[in-house]
């Protein structure tokens, strides 16, 4: 018989304060609050951040620190999986807020354990057995510890956390390649020292595809929530998306026309057969390299000007019309040589390809945590398995 034990003897639950919305502020020097908006699937997300005034006393109850196990009490479970995450260096100093959760490991428990987890299929059907409300649904922090699960010693769990981390370090590592990438296509974009109109160097494709049609076994969807967890294409069966598509007709720019104070700009630089997108982008393609349009289109000034240009009273669903997009002032990537042109453009592939390869590593963590998590498959041999993708 396997030995259990509930979580509540291996973690410390906190849960966050009732910071007044009054008091919140967007300057940059104010400690961010972690709410449950800024929680996605594994990762932390800062892109809508209200802050606290920095010099405000609050009950240290209340820091973040490092490593911190963090979980969306409210909505807890949507489409794409469970809202947690786990707190870095780059999160901190912020404070937790109501109706969020946080986990530390008790003495004697590997805290990066905890993360692993949280991250199994296991506690994600316990929340989903355990939550209440129809609405909006809950759960409270007594049914959260109340998950039962193994009871691996210290030395089990460090060295399940040791092997999955090893994964998701690579992944990190990959994401900070691609980050800088991404900067130095921007920089050197933006040294062309003449601007132009967007529809000066894009077109807007407007073809239209119903997926129920497509013949295809899969199809490449580029979707908002595919874009927001790791910028890498869902791919599904066409008969799974009941709505009309984009067609996605080969190396494009997706800008998001949805809520565009969140920046959403997809450089697509080696799309896959089949690719469709949703409506809610754009698709553009130009006779240069998509990542040099990218660069021009991501360039923070332009996207403030597109910011500026929504309609629609709802903060959660203001647009921009698709000919005041084309009508934005870009730097004009056509005042760039072919040298630097086709620096661009090997940037954006780089980026493309550790994309790909960070998926394949989270797909082989996912394949292994069930198995290390029962016991099904040995450390030692995980670990086999590690070396040959990392």
């Amino acid at each position: 018989m396997t030995i259990t034990r509930r979580l509540e003897e291996i973690a410390q639950l906190q849960v966050g304060f009732a910071f007044k919305s009054s008091g919140f502020t967007r300057n940059d020097n104010d400690v961010r609050l972690l709410r449950g908006d800024n929680i996605g699937q594994g990762v932390l997300r800062w892109e809508n951040a209200v802050r606290w005034p920095a010099d405000d006393s609050v009950d240290p109850r209340y820091a973040l620190r490092s490593g911190d196990v963090v979980i969306a009490m409210d909505r807890p479970w949507i489409g794409a999986g469970l809202k947690f995450g786990t707190v870095a260096e780059r999160d901190l100093p912020a404070w937790l807020v109501q109706r969020v959760a946080r986990l530390r490991a008790a003495p004697g428990v590997d805290q990066r354990y905890l993360h692993y987890l949280v991250a199994s299929a296991e506690f994600t059907a316990h929340v989903l057995a355990v939550q209440t409300g129809t609405a909006i649904p809950h759960v409270s922090g007594n049914q959260l510890l109340s998950f039962v699960c193994p009871d691996h010693s210290l030395l089990e769990q460090r060295a399940i956390a040791e092997v999955l981390g090893a994964l998701d370090d690579k992944i990190a590592a990959n994401a900070k390649a691609v980050v800088a990438a991404e900067d130095l296509i921007r920089a050197r974009v933006a040294v062309t020292g003449a601007s132009c109109s967007l529809g000066d160097v894009a077109i807007l494709n407007k073809s239209i595809v119903n997926p129920q049609s497509m013949r295809a076994q899969t199809v490449a969807h580029f979707s908002l929530p595919a874009f927001d967890e790791g910028a890498r294409p869902e791919m599904v069966a066409p008969t799974e998306i009941k709505s009309n598509k984009f067609v996605v007709p080969g190396p494009a720019v997706l800008l998001a026309k949805l809520n565009p104070r969140i920046p959403r700009v997809w450089d697509v630089v080696a799309p896959p057969d089949n690719s469709i997108a949703s409506t809610e982008f754009l698709v553009l393609t130009s006779e240069l390299p998509s990542t040099a349009l990218w660069g021009a289109v991501s360039h923070p000034a332009t996207q403030a000007d597109l910011a500026s240009k929504v309609s629609g009273t709802s903060g959660s669903h203001q647009r921009v019309r698709p000919e005041e997009v084309m009508e934005l002032r870009i730097p004009d990537p056509r005042f760039l040589d072919q040298d630097v042109l086709a620096a661009i453009d090997a940037l954006g592939r780089v980026g493309w390809s550790l994309r790909d390869e960070s998926q394949t590593l989270a797909s082989t963590r996912d394949e292994l945590l069930p198995l290390l998590m029962s016991g099904k498959v040995r450390v030692k041999d995980a670990e086999k398995v590690v070396e040959g993708v990392v």
